[in-house]
């Protein structure tokens, strides 16, 4: 049986803990994009009189409702992805025993604030969070 190295364990229990946040912001780029269609739809409900040419392709308000639903039904299924994905990591870093570990983890993967910002929080300097973030992610025992 071949052993795992810290170094792999550390880019094995990363990856794991990563997607949520992958998801995350997957999730608010689709946001924006659903924004945008509301915006769209809404200049497409009030015709503005411009000196532009008119595009070739006349895009209806019917396109736009076409698009938006689509655009939400795969927000949804992320979204019910994301939070199965969510709970996974909340139990694999509540399980850790040292809690500083745990906090800085859950504030890094789950809420999405850069090492920089946790620091600053916990009042803590960089290298000492880091360190924690390290140690931390080596300690994961994916179920």
């Amino acid at each position: 049986m071949r052993t795992i190295s810290t170094d792999d364990k550390f880019r094995q229990n990363k990856a794991f803990l990563i997607r949520y946040r992958i998801l995350s912001e997957k999730i608010e780029r689709l946001e924006n994009k659903l924004a945008q269609i509301d915006e769209d739809m809404a200049a497409l409900k009030s015709p503005k009189l411009t000196s532009e040419p008119k595009a070739s392709v006349r895009i209806t308000l019917d396109d736009k409702l076409i698009q938006r639903d689509e655009l939400e039904e795969k927000i949804n299924t992320l979204l019910k992805h994301m939070r199965r994905i969510r709970c996974e990591i909340t139990q694999c870093i509540d399980a850790l025993d040292n809690q500083r570990q745990a906090e800085v983890l859950d504030r890094y993967y789950i809420d999405g604030i850069p090492l920089e910002g946790i620091a600053y929080e916990m009042n803590y300097t960089l290298s000492y969070i880091t360190k924690l973030y390290i140690n931390g992610t080596k300690s994961i025992v994916i179920k």
